[in-house]
């Protein structure tokens, strides 16, 4: 072997061999090391730590160890149980390799010396209680407890260290997400794409920490007031960090706001129970067009294009104290003078701007803040508009002093900005108003303390583009304000294909400007054509018409013609009230459909996704075809609806979700109710046309049917249908069972047909029949009763054809019992007795007597326990149509609902029981008659019959 391969294998065999106890080390001891972080975790924080999964690497941070922790969540406990504090892609810590090996073996802790966070999103929040849910972190004594509820685990493996030094280095966020809310303060601060590195010793005690900060969209309100709208912010900081003092000077300090950029300097100071502040801050520079750039409607278009002159200033400090539920004093001022600005590509520019705005706190809780806007002017065209606001209170009751007055020309705003997905812009906004109020003085109606007075204005407004699903025209409006309330006196608009006329009256305007109240109201309105389909939303995954939320309007409704889909409606008058993102009717009638639709009940979209509805209908003489065809539900609840001709009625009550296109998820439909048909035509129907051929019938292929009575309950995805009996071309039917919303078929069919006149091939086929079920032949007077049992499909059903099958109703029921009985207790007691002795014939028709009276009760017997349980079966229906009503408005429609399902039940049951008497009184004469033609063989005679 040359001295060349000799030197290689000395050398590359160690490091090979090192190389791979970097690679295999690790491994080893993952779990223990995973185990031990969630045992310091669980000592230091109030929380639930939980990751996906662990991974250990000497190579990334050679020669210390990198502890990356996959898909990391913190969720809170107590108020804040589970919700989600933080979440990440992953949390990479760097530990000190010399730390990692103390710690292993007892004698030190471990040290972290740089960490990274991967996709972080935070939300932190502050209850009106002043809880605050990053509050995780154990005071000494929890600390201790959990300690020693893991002492005996932890003494069991050896470990008497404990706890985790710092020695950190660098701190690193990448595409972050950090959203604040605090109830107390009235604050809300978002941030989004956030990148951070922060830098320095951080085992030093005093050191000087470099901070980087780059967020996308910065949206920031405080106390109702927007200061901040998804702005891109960067702040640059160096800080003198003692950190065995808690105190931090701030130099060479830089935070840019879009173009706005603001220096400021000052010193923090964390040594006692409080956080002591003293900052001031300016900006650099005084060009108009930076504060420019806060506008979002400026920046977001071409604002590298814009010309702009004028100055600006701004300025502020921030001094004292912040504690719990106390701000340190701060002031934040911004002028403006004579600005101006002007697209080149566009003809108009706005001039003659002016601001002078003063924000400030003299210290203490967020309530003593006080806004100030002195002056806000501008001129456009040749139209100017001039305000001025002034905001005190504005957590616990905001008070308002605001004015404006002024006017302003669309088309001219359309000539100076460039307006996104706008096509058209035309009409004359006008302001003349004063304001000053409490909003507490108008909720306790103390109007006298309220001013009030003036009106806002807009006169043939048009807006088009694609910012809108429809053109809109605002042929006139006008808003006059009172102490009392804000009045829409006059509403004249075109939206779409739809006119709108209405007035209404406005009870807190203020509330819902400036805390989000919701806005109350009344009024009324009416259209002489509005198309509903027009408002539905461009979303092509999304056509859900949208309930807005922050709203309590009740509205008293005409509309004389309103379109949705194919459905046209007439003459449509009713109540609406819109809350909580509920539209309720209440009494809502109109002409559709060649009848008349009355309906109370709501439509919900509280979930976007899965709007939900429940209403209570009557429906008086509909067509059936124009509704089949206008109405994908009724052809799914009511498959034959299609192939028919004429007129229905019903009662119902439907409860269910809609779909995306807004008609109704039909396997979460659920009702309960009757119908009622005219003499009705069918035409086509797969069935009855495959009924026709097999029994040779042309009469049933397209027959008429008489007048239809029905109770029906829609659940578990079927339509279920009590028995009812009809007419179908001459033939007379019961029918029962149940349709699948799905088409699919399950009913009972009980035909009776006459035994003559029928047809040759008619007789033929039934003759087939009574060949199949044993040879017993068809009568040849009377009835032939037949049973048809029908699955499959609408399109493709399937028949199951006998003599005497099928499921009759309960009447027939009690006929065809009869008629068993009189074979059994007659037929079989007059063979071979016409010439028996005088003796023997009267027993014999003593005998047929007993059986008969045996039978006849038998028959009663089942016929009252038939007729139990349909009045049982109604009442089951009637309670549960109750139970599924969920409030007392739909608790009163359900009532008749239930009554009526309760009277057919007990009509049902009386027919079942009043044909079993017939039937029975039936056999018994027929037993008598056929005793007495015994005894008559044996000289009885019929007067000594019982």
């Amino acid at each position: 072997m040359s001295t060349k391969k000799k030197v290689l294998l000395a050398v590359g065999i160690p490091v090979g061999v090192v190389f791979a106890a970097l690679l295999i080390v690790p491994l080893l001891f993952k779990d223990e090391i995973n185990s031990r972080a969630h045992s310091a975790l669980d000592e230091a924080l109030d929380a639930q730590v939980v990751w996906s999964g662990i991974g250990l690497s000497f190579i990334r941070s050679f020669p210390n160890l990198t502890l990356s922790l996959r898909d990391l969540d913190v969720v809170g406990s107590g108020a804040f149980e589970g919700d989600t504090l933080a979440t990440m892609g992953s949390f990479r810590l760097v530990l000190d390799l010399g730390s990692v090996i103390g710690s292993l073996r007892g004698t030190g802790p471990l040290e972290l010396r740089s960490i990274r966070l991967d996709e972080p999103v935070v939300h932190l929040r502050v209850l009106e209680d002043g809880t605050a849910n990053w509050d995780i972190v154990r005071s000494a004594a929890e600390a201790a407890d959990a300690e020693e509820g893991g002492a005996a685990g932890a003494a069991a493996a050896g470990d008497t260290s404990g706890g985790m030094g710092v020695a950190l280095r660098n701190f690193t966020i990448s595409d972050g997400q950090l959203v604040v809310e605090n109830e107390v303060s009235g604050l809300f601060a978002s941030f989004e794409g956030i990148d951070h590195t922060l830098s320095g010793d951080f085992s030093q005690s005093s050191l000087v920490a470099k901070s980087d900060l780059r967020a996308e969209r910065a949206t920031l309100r405080f106390a109702g007031t927007p200061y901040l709208a998804g702005v891109a912010l960067g702040f640059e900081a160096e800080v003198d960090a003692d950190l065995a003092g808690k105190r931090f000077a701030f130099r060479d300090n830089e935070l840019r706001l879009n173009d706005l950029a603001l220096r400021f300097s000052g010193e923090a100071d964390a040594s006692g129970d409080d956080l002591a502040l003293d900052l001031a801050f300016e900006a650099p520079r005084t060009e108009f067009r930076q504060i420019l750039s806060l506008v979002p409607a400026l920046y977001a278009q071409d604002f590298r294009d814009l010309e702009a002159e004028g100055s600006f200033a701004v300025e502020g400090e921030v001094r004292g104290t912040m504690r719990e539920g106390a701000l340190p004093s701060f002031r934040i001022a911004a002028q403006v003078d004579d600005g101006s600005f002007r697209y080149p590509d566009l003809p108009l520019g706005t001039r003659g701007i002016g601001l002078d705005l003063t924000v400030e706190n003299p210290g203490g809780p967020a309530d003593a803040t006080v806004v100030r806007l002195e002056r806000f002017g501008m001129t456009i065209g040749e139209r100017s508009l001039d305000a001025s606001l002034t905001l005190r209170t504005p957590v616990s009751d905001p008070d308002v002093d605001a004015r404006a007055e002024g006017s302003l020309d669309l088309a001219d705003l359309a000539r100076t900005v460039h307006l996104e997905a706008i096509e058209e812009l035309t009409g004359v906004l006008t302001a003349d108003f004063a304001i000053r109020a409490r909003l507490s003085d108008i909720e306790a109606r103390r109007y006298e303390r309220v001013a009030a007075s003036g009106t806002l204005s807009a006169r043939d407004v048009a807006v088009r583009g694609d910012a809108l699903q429809r053109p809109v025209v605002v042929e006139e409006a006008t808003l006059e304000l009172s102490p009392r309330a804000a009045n829409l006196r006059s509403f004249r608009a075109q939206l779409g294909s739809s006119d709108l006329q209405a007035s209404a009256r406005l009870d807190n305007v203020l509330g819902y400007l400036l805390r989000d109240d919701v806005l109350v109201g009344s009024g009324s309105f009416t259209s002489e054509h509005f198309v509903l389909d027009e408002w539905r939303s461009d979303d092509p995954s999304r056509e859900v018409i949208p309930v807005p939320a922050g709203l309590d309007f009740t509205l008293d409704g005409t509309v004389e013609r309103l379109d949705m889909g194919a459905l046209q409606m007439a003459d449509a008058r009713g109540t609406l009230r819109v809350a909580d993102q509920r539209v309720t009717l209440e009494n809502l009638d109109f002409t559709t459909l060649g009848g008349r639709i009355g309906m109370t009940g709501f439509y919900e979209t509280s979930d976007p996704e899965r709007p939900t509805f429940n209403f209570a209908m009557t429906m008086d003489s509909l067509d059936i075809g124009l509704a089949s065809s206008a109405s994908p539900t009724l052809r799914a609840v009511a498959p034959v609806a299609r192939y028919a001709q004429g007129l229905f009625s019903a009662r119902m009550e439907l409860d269910g979700a809609l779909g995306s296109d807004m008609t109704p998820l039909l396997n979460a439909l659920a009702g309960a109710g009757s119908f009622e048909t005219s003499s009705i035509r069918v035409e086509g129907f797969p069935a009855f046309e495959k009924l026709s051929e097999t029994l040779s019938l042309p009469l049933l292929s397209s027959p008429t049917m008489t007048a239809i009575r029905s109770a029906v309950e829609i659940r578990d995805g079927r339509v279920h249908l009590s028995p009812f009996q009809v007419g179908v071309g001459g033939v007379e039917m019961t029918v029962s069972g149940s349709n699948g919303l799905d088409q699919t078929l399950d009913y009972n069919l009980g035909l009776s047909l006459p035994s003559t006149g029928i047809g040759d091939a008619a007789g033929q086929a039934l003759q087939g029949l009574a060949d199949r079920a044993g040879g017993l032949g068809l009568p040849t007077s009377g009835l032939v009763r037949l049973g048809v049992n029908v699955q499959g499909s609408v399109e493709d059903p399937t028949l199951n054809v006998g003599l005497a099958g099928g499921a009759p109703s309960a009447g027939e029921g009690a006929r065809q019992a009869v008629d068993q009985a009189v074979e059994q207790a007659v037929g079989g007691a007059v063979e071979g007795v016409t010439e028996r002795p005088a003796e023997e014939a009267r027993a014999r028709a003593d005998s047929i007597i007993a059986s008969a009276e045996a039978t006849a009760e038998r028959i009663r017997a089942e016929a009252r326990t038939v007729a139990d349980g349909i009045r049982a079966e109604g009442d089951r229906r009637a309670e549960e149509v109750l139970a599924q009503a969920t409030n007392p408005l739909a608790r009163r429609a359900a009532q008749p609902v239930a009554d009526r399902i309760r009277r057919e039940a007990d009509e049902r049951a009386d027919q079942v029981e009043r044909e079993a008497d017939e039937r029975a009184e039936a056999l018994l004469a027929e037993a008598r008659a056929k005793a007495a033609e015994v005894r008559g063989g044996g000289g009885a005679e019929e007067d000594d019959l019982p």
